[in-house]
């Protein structure tokens, strides 16, 4: 049994005006770097375990957006195995938080793995902001880091695809996820990102990469000098491969209901052009680039660059409506 709504006290929810504007997000924080949280290593839970935990971990924490208000839930995936991905079940988790002004991190709960390799955290309405949390495995030391972000109602993001859109290509993922190499980028990628960035808005990047490409990702984000969160990756295999556009669908409606208004999104497949209109997205505000580039009634980005749209497109966009 935790007690979470003693240990997050701190982060409460404070009132607000009603006729506040949203606040501007920091990607500055996101950008931070942070020890991981002191914690001293146990003995298994489950003893099986110690079998599954000498191989490379491909943990992940999903990051969440939640209006101010409403409570929420993380869920910290840990797994096993380049290959076999086995999961780490029945096994004690510890949960740590870290605010935007914090000094250093507080622990949350410790709670157990499912069957699936899952643990999840309840938290109460929370205090509008940004936050670290971290989920570690005390038996062998190892660990993740998410993002939880609290907004105002039509706190305004522009989203963004990753895979043939931020990057080259969708095969460049492999990279990221051996640790091989990283995936090159897309021409004028880092600029498109960081103009946004520059004028208040929030990121989104939401990818049909399975959950264990998260780790690699995360990792290209700050090779590319981009803030790593928000970041959505898929649950399953079979959701990545067969139901891309419904995911992603389901991805933006999601967070349109937790305050996000998305102003703009970039993707290059047919499944992303779909997600963006089936979604409400008109197409002055989806673009698509590549070979599909204007697919479903996008808005067509030509010549597998962003230079030009950003001139065109980005550069007079106004600032988000936010403080």
């Amino acid at each position: 049994m935790n007690n979470n709504k003693w240990l997050v006290a701190p982060f409460l929810l404070a009132a607000s005006s009603a006729f506040s504007l949203p606040q501007c997000p920091q990607p500055e924080f996101m950008e931070l770097r942070f020890d991981t949280p002191s914690f001293e290593t146990g003995k298994y839970r489950n003893g099986f375990n110690r079998f599954i935990t000498w191989l490379p971990s491909y943990h992940m924490i999903h990051d969440e957006i939640v209006a101010v208000g409403k409570p929420v839930t993380m869920t910290a995936k840990f797994d096993y195995g380049s290959v076999a991905h086995k999961d780490l079940e029945f096994e004690t988790v510890k949960f740590y938080i870290r605010g935007q002004n914090d000094t250093d991190w507080q622990y949350l709960a410790s709670e157990t793995t499912n069957s699936d390799g899952k643990a999840t955290l309840s938290l109460p309405a929370m205090s509008m902001g940004q936050y670290r949390i971290y989920a570690g495995v005390p038996a062998d030391g190892t660990g993740a880091e998410g993002f939880l972000t609290v907004v105002e109602q039509n706190t305004e993001a522009v989203l963004f695809d990753i895979d043939g859109t931020l990057t080259e290509s969708d095969a460049e993922q492999i990279g990221d996820y051996t640790g091989i190499d990283y995936a090159d980028a897309k021409d004028e990628a880092y600029t498109l990102v960081r103009s946004y960035l520059d004028l208040g808005y929030q990121p989104i990047y939401l990818t049909a990469r399975v959950y264990w490409y998260g780790k690699g990702t995360r990792k290209w984000l700050s090779w590319m000098g981009l803030p790593q969160g928000y970041l959505r990756t898929s649950l399953s295999n079979e959701t990545s491969l067969f139901r891309t556009a419904e995911y992603k669908t389901e991805q933006i409606n999601k967070l349109e209901a937790n305050g996000i208004k998305i102003v703009r999104a970039y993707g290059n497949a047919k499944t992303d052009a779909e997600a963006f209109i089936e979604s409400g997205l008109n197409a002055s505000q989806s673009f698509t680039i590549g070979k599909n580039a204007g697919h479903y009634g996008t808005t067509p980005i030509l010549n597998n660059s962003y230079d030009e749209h950003i001139v065109t497109h980005v550069s007079n966009f106004p600032n988000a409506n936010c403080q």
